[in-house]
């Protein structure tokens, strides 16, 4: 049968891949080698997945203060920010860690178990194949966490994109979130209900359209696999990171529902799971380097005793970033000349890159 594409990218069969296809494996290494990223066909019927996003869409529908009781004051759970809100759990072979967040809707928590059970089908074959194909020994891949993280976000999408993109989009007046790429092994996108992700195609430095499940030559449930830091790592950058951004839509208030799982590192998990209470307070005039978005601008602090804790719900405010894609390993901070950095023995900052 003839490969299907997408906007000139191969389509690779999941249903292919689970029988061990080496024709189908090796057309998936290539496009991680040459992008760090690839479309991929599930298998899955269209009515489990319709159930589960008209349930989401309804929770969200709901008025800010309706939705109120469910707010995490964690990374975990249900969260809001100015452009998007979501959902955020950890997962892991025996199910959803439920601890540390108000429990949701009864009909909600239902779909969320079924999206675990759907997702940990899916990644377990999808992960014996790729690290199969890094050749990584048990004791380099200790940096993998047990545990697989589950988003989803709804972005307002209040605002309609320009008619010629940016180049890159430095933050959230540009576009929806920052070009980035993640932390963990890779991650698998299953749901994206308008136009709105892109991904950067390497060979060409330009941004190719993810799949907009609502059109109806793509509601067969094509997905995305976007690799992380850890598999470039572990690869000495033989398969590449998959740098992607959300841009907005070409029509105004179009609300998109996003729903992916990743394959976390322990450092990444640890990081959200930590609870540091000590405050890191940064000098007006430091600047902040984030490793993993290429092409960005340091992120300046103009505030007095602005702490870094403040500085990444910034980072998630202003560039769309939540804290679990951005570690505080990929921090540098270079301070103002006539200031020292300050002392702390906190999580954060045994972390850090200190630069002056």
């Amino acid at each position: 049968m003839a490969s299907k594409f997408l906007n000139d990218h191969i389509i690779i069969d999941f249903a292919k891949l689970s029988t061990g296809d080496r024709n189908e494996i090796n057309e998936m290494q290539k496009e991680f080698e040459t992008h760090g990223w690839c479309f991929i066909q599930l298998p899955m019927e269209n009515d489990s997945l319709g159930t589960v996003q008209k349930t989401l869409s309804t929770f969200f529908s709901q008025s800010p203060q309706e939705k109120l009781p469910y707010k995490s004051s964690n990374a975990f759970g249900y969260t809001c920010v100015d452009h998007k809100e979501g959902i955020k759990l950890l997962t892991d072979q025996y199910g959803i860690k439920s601890d540390r967040r108000p429990l949701l809707t009864d009909d909600v928590e239902q779909s969320l178990q079924h999206l675990n059970t759907l997702f940990n089908d899916w990644m377990n074959i999808l992960t014996f194949i790729i690290l199969k194909m890094i050749e990584k020994t048990n004791e380099e891949l200790t940096v993998l966490s047990p545990f697989n993280m589950l988003d989803i976000a709804n972005y307002f999408n209040e605002r309609i994109g320009s008619m010629e993109q940016p180049a890159v989009g430095l933050n959230t007046n540009e576009v929806n979130c920052v070009p980035h790429y993640d932390p963990g092994l890779f991650s698998l996108s299953i749901l994206s209900t308008c136009d709105g992700l892109q991904l950067q195609d390497r060979n060409d430095n330009k941004w190719i359209d993810g799949p907009n499940n609502s059109q109806s030559d793509q509601r067969n449930n094509i997905g995305v696999i976007w690799l992380g830091e850890a598999i470039s790592v572990l690869t000495e950058d033989r398969f590449k990171t998959g740098i992607h951004r959300v841009v907005y839509p070409k029509k105004n208030n179009q609300a998109r529902l996003t729903i992916w799982q990743e394959v976390c590192t322990n450092a990444q998990v640890d990081s959200l799971l930590e609870n540091d209470d000590t405050p890191l307070v940064l000098p007006e005039n430091t600047q902040i380097q984030i490793a993993n978005q290429p092409n960005s601008e340091p992120l300046i602090i103009s505030a007095r005793n602005e702490t870094l804790n403040t500085v990444m719900k910034r980072v998630e405010n202003e560039r769309g970033l939540s804290m679990s894609k951005v570690g505080v390993e990929h921090l540098t901070i270079r301070f103002p000349t006539t200031k020292k950095k300050p002392s702390s023995n906190s999580f954060f900052s045994t972390l850090l890159k200190w630069r002056h």
